[in-house]
């Protein structure tokens, strides 16, 4: 007994096709990907100035705020050398 040649399918490109859904892999329902597909539709488009602007006004605000938070510790780490000293 000989074995048979098998015809082995040789796939070039991905035709886009779903075999299975692995979206309740993921612990996901088709609602929830229904509802996660309308927010990406219904989501505010920023440019890329805009959105480089805000990032700007974001480090200004907290810029600040990080250094005094920044020298507080450098405050209290030198305290604490000069009394361990």
């Amino acid at each position: 007994m000989s074995k048979k040649n098998k015809v082995k399918t040789v796939y070039k490109e991905d035709d886009g096709r779903t075999v299975y859904s692995m979206a309740a892999l993921e612990g996901k329902t088709p609602e929830d990907l229904e509802e996660r597909d309308r927010q990406r539709k219904n989501a505010v488009k920023v440019t890329r100035k805009e959105r480089r602007a805000m990032i700007a006004a974001a480090f200004q605000v907290y810029g600040p705020i990080l250094l005094i938070i920044v020298v507080g510790f450098a405050l209290a780490a030198m305290i604490v050398y000069f009394l361990i000293k």
